[in-house]
């Protein structure tokens, strides 16, 4: 399969809030901070890539909606009463696929999956899978910022069955012991800091990711 545009995107919370009024106008004024982070990012993504046509929206994170958690259970602990069902604050990060399919290409389906760092080599390899059935898949390692100072991630790539000018071959590899580890917090930012020509190899547990020009 081929990658393209691959997108890291980081946000200092203090700067995020003018950063989705000046890309969405009012358009996400009632999302969560999750689903506005996961929106961003994808939607850089999609520009830099091009194209048009249905895709399938694949996206991971470690701790998910943690703002919406955070402030929900303030609130609720503050009044000293119940917290509020956490069927609510479940549904923030997959409330981006939604949003995704409202303004931009048809989304055929959609998964949020929550993932230790060390795991993100389950997003191409699910998507490989996807693309059995569809011709592109957007992936994505999405977090929040959990303390001061730390910056919003949203990172994003495409991944499609067909090669494309700038495209990327992106391949499972059996070289796991030379390959260097990433986590999810960096292995599409090394993917659009890398430009060849020897293949890049990344690993996440036991499971290697090359990444080669396309001849």
């Amino acid at each position: 399969m081929y990658l393209l545009a691959p997108t890291a995107l980081r946000v200092a919370p203090d700067d995020f809030p003018a950063q989705v009024r000046a890309r969405f106008a009012s358009e996400l004024r009632r999302a969560g901070r999750f689903a506005q982070l996961c929106l961003l990012g994808a939607q850089a993504c999609l520009d830099a890539a091009g194209g048009d046509g249905p895709l399938a929206v694949l996206w991971a994170s470690e701790f998910g909606a943690l703002h919406a958690a955070r402030a929900a259970l303030a609130e609720d602990l503050a009044r000293g009463e119940a917290a509020m069902p956490f069927t609510f604050i479940a549904t923030q990060p997959h409330l981006a696929g939604a949003l995704l399919a409202q303004r931009s290409h048809p989304v055929t389906r959609t998964a949020c999956l929550y993932l230790p760092a060390d795991a993100w080599p389950s997003l191409p390899r699910l998507a490989q899978r996807w693309l059995a059935e569809c011709d592109r898949v957007l992936i994505g390692c999405v977090e929040e910022s959990g303390s001061a100072g730390a910056a919003h991630r949203s990172d994003w790539c495409l991944l499609q069955k067909r090669p494309a000018a700038g495209a990327i071959r992106c391949e499972r590899s059996l070289e796991g012991e030379s390959a260097a580890t990433a986590t999810a917090e960096d292995w599409i930012p090394r993917v659009a800091a890398w430009y060849g020509p020897a293949p890049l190899l990344l690993r996440g547990g036991k499971d290697a990711w090359s990444f080669a020009p396309d001849a």
